[in-house]
C-alpha cells in the first residue's frame, strides 16, 4: 500500500546540544528530533534515532531520479564503500542510515559524507531542491507545498500532493469497506494459538516456562489470521490476543491435568484425569505449583503479547493525508 512506501525515517529523541549545533552549523533548522535545511542543492532532513543501533542518524535526501539513475547512484553508492552505512531510494529520494563507534566520530566525517552524496547525485543528473521529488517538474514557489511525512518535510508540487491524499483516502476507504471476516481470521488466529501452546508444553517437559511460546502464537497467529481473510485491524489484534493467552493458561492445565492422570495410574486408581486432578488440587504442594506455573505463564505471555501486540499496532497503523 502507499501507506507502506512513504518516507519513514523513524521515531528519534531530541538533539543533543552539540548535534544541533552541527547541524545549525550546516545551515539546517532544529527541532526537536528533526534538522531540515537545504544542502548542497538538496533538501535534506536529519534525524537521529538514538534506539536503532544500526543506523542511529539518518538522512533523506529530496531528490528526482529515473529508475536507471538510481541504480546509477546506487552503485557509485556501493563502490564508495561508505562505512557503517547503508540507503534506500523512497519515492521522494535517497534515505541513508549511517552509523559509527561514536556519534562524535559520525558528526567529524558527516560534512564530507553529505557533500560526497550529494556530489554523486549530481554526477548522475538527480533533480535537486528545485524539483519536485515525485514527478521532477520545476517547483513554483507560489504552489510549492512543504509536506509532513512522519519525521520528514518534504516539498513537492500542489498536484503531487493532491494526488498522493487522493490515494491515500481511496485506500482508506476500501480497507474500511472490506469485511471484517472475524470467523475466519479466528480460525487462523486459533491456528497460531494452538502452535504456540505446543511449544509451551514443551518447554514446560524440559523446565522452561519463557514468553517465546506466547511470541510465536501472537506471531504466527497474526499471520494466519490475515490468511484466513481477516482484517487487519485493531479487532484482529484482540482476538490474536485473548486467544493466544487462553491457550497458554489451557496448555498449563493440559500439562497438570495430564500429570495427575499418569500419577493416579501408576498407583493403580481407576479414575479419569480430571478427577485425578481435582484430587491433587486438595494437597498444597501440588496446587501451590499449580498455581506458580500458572502465574509465570500468565506473566510471561503478557510480556510476549505485549511486544507483539506494540508492533502489530505499528504495522496495521492507517496512513493519514499528508498536510
Amino acid at each position: 500500500s502507499l501507506a507502506r512506501r512513504m518516507v519513514s525515517p523513524g521515531k528519534g529523541e531530541f538533539m543533543s546540544k552539540k548535534q544541533t549545533e552541527f547541524f545549525t552549523g550546516l545551515g539546517m533548522t532544529v527541532q526537536k528530533n528533526n534538522a531540515y535545511g537545504v544542502v548542497h542543492g538538496f533538501e535534506l532532513n536529519a534525524t537521529i534515532v538514538p534506539m536503532n543501533t544500526a543506523s542511529p542518524l539518518q538522512l533523506h535526501f529530496s531528490c528526482y531520479t529515473t529508475d536507471e539513475q538510481k541504480r546509477n547512484v546506487e552503485a557509485a553508492l556501493r563502490a564508495a564503500k561508505i562505512k557503517f552505512c547503508n540507503f534506500r531510494f523512497t519515492p521522494y529520494g535517497l534515505l541513508l542510515g549511517l552509523n559509527d563507534f561514536t556519534f562524535g566520530k559520525l558528526l567529524k566525517r558527516l560534512p564530507a559524507l553529505v557533500e560526497s552524496v550529494a556530489d554523486t547525485l549530481r554526477a548522475n543528473e538527480a533533480l535537486g531542491a528545485e524539483f519536485c521529488p515525485v514527478c521532477g517538474r520545476a517547483l513554483d514557489p507560489e504552489t510549492a507545498q512543504k509536506c509532513a511525512l512522519e519525521n520528514a518535510t518534504i516539498t513537492m508540487d500542489a498536484e503531487c500532493k493532491n494526488n498522493i491524499n487522493a490515494l491515500i483516502n481511496e485506500e482508506n476507504k476500501d480497507f474500511e469497506n472490506a469485511p471484517n471476516n472475524y470467523l475466519k481470521g479466528f480460525v487462523g488466529a486459533l491456528i497460531g494459538g494452538l502452535a504456540g501452546a505446543a511449544i509451551a508444553v514443551l518447554l514446560y517437559l524440559v523446565g522452561f516456562v519463557s514468553s517465546l511460546s506466547a511470541l510465536v502464537s501472537v506471531v504466527l497467529g497474526a499471520f494466519l489470521y490475515q490468511k484466513f481473510q481477516g482484517k487487519p485491524n485493531k479487532g484482529m489484534i484482540c482476538i490474536v490476543a485473548a486467544t493466544t493467552l487462553a491457550c497458554m493458561v489451557i496448555s498449563i492445565f493440559g500439562v497438570y491435568i495430564v500429570a495427575a492422570g499418569i500419577a493416579a495410574a501408576e498407583e493403580g486408581l481407576s479414575m479419569t484425569a480430571f478427577e485425578a486432578f481435582r484430587i491433587c488440587m486438595r494437597d498444597a504442594e501440588f496446587s501451590r505449583l499449580f498455581y506458580a506455573d500458572l502465574a509465570l505463564v500468565l506473566l510471561f505471555s503478557a510480556i510476549g503479547i505485549g511486544w507483539e501486540i506494540f508492533t502489530l499496532i505499528k504495522k496495521i497503523k492507517r496512513q493519514k493525508p499528508i498536510q
